[in-house]
């Protein structure tokens, strides 16, 4: 009996071992970076998916997700998002009072923070981007906000997925805001930016927080180290009504899969979600933008 089950176990581990080698390679393959045309028809799809689910997302007051919405319409020019944005800023963020969230759409706005027993429910994450977009001194001193100074913050990143790129995202905001040292600012960016290469490198699941990841790089300029084979896999990823979700299916079973989340294997619908849909469209209108200028590069030379 205990000879079956070994052999049973073994066999298992080397079919987890033969999977993990294949899905690795795909991830790294080499492969060439999308056409113009491919991530634009990406950009214009995922619009559509939010034009026809804006009457449910205009519900949803995450304020990042709106925030990646602004920067996306900041700097592509596509009327229906620009649309979609203005009609949620004027009947939600211009109705309501400032918040500590409001310098996600005002830059130079400085809210009144309370005090950090207040957030006592926010994961340290929340916490850190209430730092950053406030630069708040009283915060500053607390333990939870000095730690995430700190590279190694995010010291079992691989089973927390979007720690590392939560906390890139925070440092990119003090330093759009000029909160803290220039320079330790950025060498705490470069550090965050090489551990999210790595996960990218190693964990082939593109799920929620794989699309976070070349977007956190995207976002930081650094589009020498986005590989052409994780853009592509995320054109791929795709749903075909325009969206994305957490969800990297192994086994097909109709409208739901059997496969990974950012987290954990799993049973889930393949139904596309805002979380992951906003982060693409960022993501594709920084390509976009990154693909004219190097097209304008080329013609001023």
């Amino acid at each position: 009996m205990i000879k079956k089950l070994l052999v049973t176990g073994l066999f298992f581990l080397i079919i987890g071992i033969a999977y993990y080698i294949y899905e690795y390679s795909e991830n790294n393959k080499v492969a060439d970076w999308p056409a113009t045309s491919e991530i634009q028809q990406t950009f214009n799809q995922s619009i559509d998916w939010l034009v026809a689910n804006n009457s449910k997302n205009k519900n949803n007051h995450n304020s990042a997700l709106w925030w990646m919405l602004k920067e996306s319409a900041d700097i592509n020019d596509n009327k229906k998002l620009t649309d979609i944005y203005q009609q949620y800023k004027t009947q939600y963020l211009d109705a309501n009072r400032p918040n500590i969230w409001t310098p996600y759409f005002r830059k130079y706005y400085r809210p009144d923070v309370p005090d950090i027993t207040a957030f006592s429910s926010y994961a340290p994450y929340q916490i850190f981007f209430v730092y950053a977009l406030s630069c708040n001194k009283e915060l500053a001193q607390e333990t939870i906000i000095k730690k995430q100074h700190e590279e190694n913050f995010c010291g079992m990143h691989y089973i927390s997925p979007r720690c590392v790129t939560h906390q890139l995202m925070s440092v990119r905001l003090m330093q759009e805001r000029y909160c803290g040292n220039d320079k330790q600012l950025a060498a705490l960016s470069q550090s965050l930016q090489k551990i999210i290469i790595d996960e990218l490198t190693y964990d082939f699941r593109v799920t929620d927080s794989y699309l976070q990841r070349v977007l956190a790089l995207a976002e930081a300029g650094n589009f020498d180290a986005i590989k052409p084979v994780w853009l592509q896999r995320i054109i791929d990823a795709q749903n075909e009504d325009g969206g994305w979700n957490d969800m990297h299916p192994v086994i097909p079973l109709g409208g739901s899969a059997l496969g990974w989340t950012s987290m954990l294997p799993g049973y889930a619908s393949n139904e596309s979600n805002f979380h992951a849909t906003a982060q693409a469209i960022w993501l594709m209108a920084l390509l976009l933008q990154h693909e004219q200028e190097k097209v304008k590069k080329i013609n001023s030379n």
